[in-house]
């Protein structure tokens, strides 16, 4: 990731950015004044960072980071510098906290066998045509 100060924030755009100056980023030039949307779904599916199974699920993948996998901007999901998330220290604690509430409460079972399709490219990780999940109470719960 380039500084700062080779780049600049519009408000206006989500998490996009203008060259500032011309740039020279993993070879490629971007002139002044391009507009730059920055996916983090793209660094996140990067092989370069996490090798070649990188587009497949894997939770265990963070276990044993290693390389380019264990810098501390390769998860962007909230951004990085001044301009990330203001949220992203409670968003952490939540992503930690949520699903030990419902695991301990709920059971989850696929809805049909096969693999799962994402849309691609996209800002965000969503499955095409939804997840189709049965859902039932612990029997503690009911």
């Amino acid at each position: 990731m380039k500084s700062p100060s080779s780049l600049t924030h519009d408000p206006g755009i989500g998490s996009s950015r203008e060259a500032l100056h011309d740039i020279e980023i993993c070879g490629v030039t971007i002139p002044k004044g391009t507009p730059i949307a920055i996916m983090p779904e793209v660094i996140h599916k990067n092989p370069m960072i996490w090798g070649d199974d990188a587009d497949e699920f894997n939770p265990n993948c963070w276990d044993h980071l290693t390389g380019e996998a264990a810098g501390p901007h390769v998860f962007a999901a909230f951004l990085m510098g001044p301009r990330m998330c203001v949220a992203r220290s409670f968003a952490m604690i939540e992503f930690k906290v949520i699903p030990i509430e419902i695991f301990s409460r709920f059971t989850f079972e696929a809805a049909y066998a096969g693999p799962v399709e994402v849309i691609n490219p996209c800002p965000l990780l969503r499955p095409k045509g939804g997840l189709h999940v049965k859902v039932h109470k612990t029997p503690s719960e009911e």
